[in-house]
């Protein structure tokens, strides 16, 4: 794999990368205002990225794999600013998706505390309800 290739590969992943960034904006948002039915296109959109992003890493790690030790270091210390360019991206990626996981999970929580209250207050409800028909003692009509 040539030096121009490998570069290509990292410059669109870098790209993607960027789709990516844009897509983890638009997910907190999403969440923030409770809109299942956007973050649902919002996490599929990201899925399509993530598959393209996963492909290019395959054919770069094929390519690397071919070149000889003194190529790679050579094609490396070329192409470091693209490294740390994609090594950003990936970071602040990583933040924001944490960040949603933590608000996701502590909607999760509260989720569960309005469930456990609600059942609850049904079975605390049950000794105020409508008492039980009290049937006359002597039958007839009276």
């Amino acid at each position: 794999m040539k030096e121009a290739k490998i570069k290509t590969i990292l410059e669109n992943k870098i790209t993607l990368l960027a789709r990516l960034t844009e897509q983890m904006v638009k997910q907190v948002k999403a969440i923030d205002q409770n809109d299942e039915s956007s973050l649902t296109e919002i996490l599929d959109e990201k899925e399509a990225v993530i598959e393209s992003l996963a492909s290019d890493d395959r054919e770069l790690e094929k390519g690397v794999a071919l070149l000889d030790e003194k190529i790679r270091v050579a094609i490396a210390n070329k192409l470091k600013e693209l490294g740390i360019q994609i090594k950003s991206e990936i970071e602040k990626i990583t933040g924001m998706e944490n960040d949603c996981e933590k608000k996701l999970l502590n909607e999760k929580l509260e989720l569960l505390e309005k469930m456990k209250s609600t059942r609850n207050g049904r079975t605390l409800l049950k000794g105020y309800g409508i008492s039980a028909r009290i049937r006359p003692k002597i039958s007839g009509s009276i």
